[in-house]
């Protein structure tokens, strides 16, 4: 009777025990879904430090964009920033000198109340080189040498003549002189203004001259033609030195063929 009410107890005891089990068992998944839920619809600050990868500074003023929540903050002079978060935000690191870098927010990454750290590749950028012209385009330096001041000349012009200039006279009449006497030639010859003059001569054909071969021969068709631009194509053009004559009279595909055999000999010139 005795042993008979033992094994009774053990058993009452044994069900009991495997009910508990049974029931912990059953309720842990519930439980866990819980607190997922509760994280889910629970918006909780994510704290983080943005480091280098290679070197384990810190990473000053890096953007962190929670494009998610389209909200955003920027790291402070440690590299520390928080910003509010859900399981399933996306976060998004830009640095200057780094590569951008992402992050999904999960379930583990919030329920570890831990300052994280977000490593950032650093990035190395290529700039192309650049070449300076201290004189500038060719339509700068003309600019500037026809409004280049000079000194005022020893002589005195007569009053009539700078009438006649600020009418518009034109220069060229000024120019083409009757015989004179030797003085007034010598004048002309060595005065600066009579040097002014001749440089305004000189200028004033050149331009006639760019008049009638710009319909095939200009700095706009040559870089069209060769792809060269700014300094490189007037240190071209000065290379290919064509004679006026042959501008002149040339057609525009005798010039372009002309500048392509002109082109390959200055890429194979040594110095440039």
């Amino acid at each position: 009777m005795l042993i008979t009410s033992i094994r009774a107890q053990s058993l009452r005891v044994f069900y009991i025990a495997g009910f508990i089990l049974l029931v912990l068992v059953i309720a842990d998944k519930p439980v866990q879904a819980q607190v997922y839920e509760s994280l889910e619809d629970t918006t909780v600050y994510f704290k983080a430090r943005v480091l280098d990868s290679v070197s384990r500074e810190p990473v000053p003023f890096a953007h962190i964009i929670n494009t998610t929540r389209r909200t955003a903050t920027i790291s402070d002079t440690l590299g520390y920033f928080y910003i509010k978060t859900s399981p399933g935000d996306q976060l998004q690191f830009t640095a200057i000198g780094f590569a951008a870098s992402q992050l999904m927010i999960g379930y583990t990454i919030l329920r570890r109340n831990l300052i994280h750290d977000i490593l950032l590749e650093p990035i190395i950028y290529t700039i192309e080189g650049v070449r300076v012209n201290p004189l500038g385009s060719y339509a700068q330096f003309k600019k500037r040498f026809v409004t280049m001041k000079l000194p005022e000349s020893a002589y005195t012009i007569n009053p009539s003549v700078l009438v006649e200039i600020e009418q518009g006279t034109d220069t060229l009449d000024m120019l083409i002189v009757h015989p004179m006497s030797p003085v007034t030639a010598l004048y002309n010859l060595l005065s600066k203004e009579g040097k002014s003059k001749r440089k305004l001569h000189k200028l004033l054909e050149q331009e006639e001259f760019e008049r009638q071969v710009s319909f095939k021969y200009s700095p706009d068709i040559v870089s069209k033609i060769t792809g060269y631009t700014g300094f490189e194509l007037y240190e071209f053009m000065d290379f290919c030195s064509f004679k006026k004559d042959f501008l002149l009279d040339a057609t525009y595909y005798e010039i372009t063929q002309a500048i392509l055999i002109r082109q390959q000999a200055f890429e194979e010139f040594p110095e440039k």
